[in-house]
Order: C-alpha cells, then sequence, then structure tokens
C-alpha cells in the first residue's frame, strides 16, 4: 500500500469511527440498561457501521490483511481500535460506548444462551410435542436419550388439560432417565402462544379446490358457511380475526395454508375479500379447515396486537409450567412490554421470554425488539421462517434470515432457528440433500427447532450427528438487495 493510499484509508477509517462515536452517544440515552448495556452498545455500533460503511472501504480493509468490520459483528469498535492501531494510529478520543474484545464477547453470548436454553453441547433442540406422545413413553424417552433438551408446547392447538398431560408424560420419562443416569439434564418447556394468526373457519366437510384464474370469497363472519363454486357464486370460506382485514386493498396478496394458495384482492365489501387466485396453476388444491393466512401488503399490526385475549388467559398456565414464552407474530417493542406487564401480573418477571420473527415489521423493528427484549431477565428471538418467507418472499428469505443472526449476534442475543428443518425426514422418513444443507446452515444459531412428525426421532438423531460434526464458519458480506431487506427502522 503507498502511503497516499494509506493515509487516504486512515482517513475514512478515523471518519467511521468518529460517526460511531457521535451516532452511538446521541441515541444511548433513549435505551436506558443496566444489565444489558453491553448488549446495546455492541448492537447500536453495529447498526451504525450497517448504515455508514462504504462497500469499497471493507474491500480496502480485506484487501490490505486487515480485519472485515461487517464480519466483526460481536466487537464493532475493538476491531476499529485494533485496525487503527495496526495502522500506526494513536490518540483516539473516547466513546462512550462500550469496547468488548471477541473473547469477552463469546462469554457474554455463552452466559445468555446457557441461561436462556439450558444448553447441551454445541447447539440446544427443540421438538414440538405431539398429543400422541401422552400414550407413547417410548418415544419421549428416545428424544430425551437422543438430544432434545427443549419441549416445545403450541398453545394454538389442544387445550390446557392436555398441555398438562404431555408435560406430566414427559416428566415421568425424564424422571426414571435421570434416576438411571441416562440424562444429565432437565429439559425444558416452551410454551409458545397463538398469536393473532388468522385462520380458515369451519367449512363442515365440504370440499372446497382452487386454482389460478378462480375466485374465492374470504367471509369476514366466522360462522358463515364455507361453500364451493356454484353457477352463480364463487367458492366461500369463513376466516378469522375480522380485524385483521381492515386495512386490506385492491391488489394486496393473501396466501394461504404456508403459500400453497397465493390471491390477489379484487373486490371489498362489508361481508368478505374476494381474492383473484393465482397459485396453483394447475392442479386445484382443497382448502383446509384452520389453515393459516398471511396478509403481508396490510397493516395488521396496526389493528391486531401480537397478544391476544387467548394468550392473556393463556398466560395463567403457561407461567405456571413453562420455562420459556414464545410470542408469536410480534410487531414492535410495545408487545413486548405488554407481555412484560402480563408477565408480572402473575408474579412470573423472571420466565424466559422468545420473540419469534415472523413479520415484514419485526424484520424492520428486530433491533428496537431487541433493545426491549433486554429488560427481561433471560431473553431470545426465533426466526420463524413460515410465515416469514411468505411476509418477505421466499426469494429473499436467505438474505434475511442470514442479517436476523447478525443483528442478533451484534447484541449477544441467543438465536432459535426454526421451522421446515429436516421437515421431509420427520414426516416422509428420509431427507432431501438441500434439508440437509439447511439444517447444516441453521447451526449458526444456537438452537434449532423441529415440528411434529411419524419419524421425529430420526430427524433428532440426525440433527444430533449434524452438531456433533461441528459449526460452518462465519456469515458472508452483505449485499445491497438484502440490506435494503432488512434495514432497521427507528434506531437513530
Amino acid at each position: 500500500m503507498t502511503f497516499d493510499k494509506k493515509e487516504e484509508l486512515i482517513e475514512q477509517i478515523i471518519e467511521l469511527y468518529l460517526y460511531l462515536k457521535q451516532i452511538g452517544e446521541q441515541t444511548i440515552g433513549n435505551y436506558p440498561l443496566t444489565e444489558g448495556a453491553l448488549n446495546r452498545d455492541n448492537l447500536l455500533a453495529y447498526l451504525a457501521l450497517r448504515e455508514r460503511i462504504p462497500a469499497q472501504l471493507e474491500q480496502q480493509l480485506v484487501e490490505n490483511g486487515l480485519a472485515s468490520l461487517l464480519q466483526s459483528n460481536a466487537h464493532i469498535l475493538y476491531s476499529l481500535h485494533r485496525i487503527l492501531e495496526n495502522l500506526g494510529v494513536e490518540g483516539l478520543p473516547s466513546i462512550e460506548l462500550s469496547t468488548i474484545p471477541p473473547a469477552y464477547s463469546k462469554d457474554i453470548l455463552h452466559s445468555r444462551v446457557k441461561a436462556l436454553l439450558g444448553k447441551r453441547g454445541n447447539s440446544s433442540i427443540i421438538v414440538t410435542l405431539d398429543v400422541s406422545m401422552i400414550h407413547k413413553p417410548d418415544i419421549l424417552e428416545d428424544l430425551l436419550m437422543n438430544g432434545m433438551s427443549i419441549a416445545r408446547i403450541n398453545c394454538a392447538h389442544e387445550h390446557e388439560a392436555t398441555w398438562e398431560q404431555m408435560i406430566v408424560a414427559l416428566r415421568n420419562v425424564e424422571k426414571r432417565l435421570m434416576q438411571e443416569e441416562k440424562v444429565a439434564e432437565r429439559c425444558k418447556i416452551f410454551m409458545d402462544l397463538a398469536g393473532p394468526k388468522i385462520r380458515i373457519g369451519k367449512l363442515q366437510g365440504k370440499g372446497i379446490f382452487v386454482k389460478k384464474g378462480d375466485l374465492l370469497r374470504l367471509y369476514l363472519e366466522q360462522e358463515q358457511v364455507g361453500h364451493p363454486a356454484t353457477g352463480e357464486f364463487p367458492a366461500g370460506v369463513p376466516v378469522s380475526n375480522r380485524k385483521a382485514f381492515r386495512n386490506v386493498r385492491v391488489g394486496d396478496s393473501i396466501f394461504i395454508d404456508d403459500g400453497k394458495i397465493h390471491g390477489k384482492v379484487q373486490q371489498i365489501t362489508s361481508e368478505y375479500i374476494q381474492i383473484e387466485i393465482l397459485l396453483p396453476v394447475r392442479r386445484p388444491q382443497r382448502i383446509k379447515e384452520q389453515k393459516g393466512l398471511n396478509l403481508p401488503d396490510s397493516y395488521m399490526s396496526l389493528n391486531v396486537p401480537a397478544l391476544t385475549d387467548k394468550d392473556t388467559r393463556d398466560l395463567s398456565f403457561v407461567t405456571r409450567h413453562a420455562d420459556i414464552v414464545g410470542l408469536s407474530f410480534v410487531h414492535s417493542p410495545l408487545d413486548l412490554k405488554k407481555l412484560r406487564d402480563e408477565l408480572k401480573r402473575h408474579d412470573a418477571a423472571n420466565l424466559a421470554v422468545v420473540a419469534k420473527i415472523e413479520t415484514k415489521d419485526a424484520v424492520h423493528h428486530l433491533a428496537r425488539i431487541i433493545l426491549e427484549g433486554l429488560n427481561f431477565e433471560m431473553f431470545g428471538v426465533m426466526i420463524a421462517r413460515g410465515d416469514l418467507a411468505i411476509e418477505v418472499g421466499a426469494e429473499n428469505l436467505s438474505y434475511v434470515q442470514e442479517d436476523i443472526v447478525a443483528i442478533c449476534r451484534a447484541a449477544y442475543i441467543p438465536v432459535i432457528w426454526a421451522t421446515g428443518v429436516l421437515e421431509r425426514l420427520t414426516k416422509k422418513g428420509s431427507p432431501s440433500r438441500s434439508e440437509i444443507t439447511d439444517a447444516v446452515q441453521g447451526l449458526r444459531a444456537d438452537c434449532i427447532m423441529l415440528n411434529k412428525g411419524p419419524f421425529i426421532v430420526e430427524s433428532v438423531k440426525l440433527l444430533n450427528k449434524l452438531i456433533k460434526a461441528g459449526h460452518p464458519g462465519g456469515i458472508s458480506r452483505r449485499t445491497a438487495t438484502r440490506n435494503r431487506l432488512t434495514n432497521q427502522y427507528g434506531i437513530f
């Protein structure tokens, strides 16, 4: 590197450092924290860096054998200091944000992961319990013996009596295995609040099929009877939660059943929303009761809070039986504040909390959600990729989930990688090569969640092997497109 180029590089890095100092010190007072101050400081530094660093500067650093700043997200200010020291610069002005070295950043993350997940080995495994397991202790035994360290109960299904039966069945098997010294650590219970999921109502056994070009009416009264298409009227199905449709506009996309059915809003009345079906293209798809709907274009969060009346009622049971509570469809920090108030009301302020990131709003407000989450004693983030893929577009999911991991790493927040992991193996008995690759990518997170299925034990065994084989390294450099998809709102 010539003298002139070196001086130019130093000037750019100092300018970046001074910007981080200015923006950090201006912002730090907006997020007063004691326990989470180190997490906050490094997160703010990383977010400011993302906004400001020129692409050519990052490239110059790497080409000259210096640290990549974007890949130093867990120790931004420390890396900046060391780069400038290596270039012979001294006497930088002090900064109010904490300067955290790499080893200490790992300790902070490890401590938070262990507190939240009760970490076993390299990564924890969450398994969604099925009602059938109540009477199949051998399956519960296999799951516990092969690496399940957290058992998930989805509060969107069944009821309190069944949830309690599942917990009792698990504890009975666990107690025996611990007495036999086959399991050393207690399995945690993760209870997932249902949240404001919009679902298809009762269809009374009617076969309702749609394909491209068909019209479908979404009746806003849940008591309305669903019906197939007739010569006079298009097919119609009732939906839950009328409030969710208040901001729907003509041209908005609506997805049904994890995107198997996709339509565009064609007509809006006080009784129904009529959509024109775009997918499936050829083979008709059956609409099934209780399948979810996604409205990614319709600002649902303005009318539907993440914490529903049902969730509030369920918290009475959850706070007495769970180790971790999952808040579904988080939109903003306000949702976590409401949950914290409810937990205090149940004298459960120390209950661990996981914010499920599954909407566009949650992605853009992730940093503020994390900063609010640092007020909990134990807090983590789940990348709920099923709904998230529909919200951000399947083609963008890989970029978005990568940036979520990067932002959480900058704040030393545990990450759970969820939805669709080893799904074919769990349901069909044999994995695809692509889903094994996806599972390995998921090892960058601190925990992987598996959904239920007849071959769940096989999935846990395979995942445990992948975990023991070790973690993949690093996070690749962001692209401009990915940055646009995950820009953080409302911080600075």
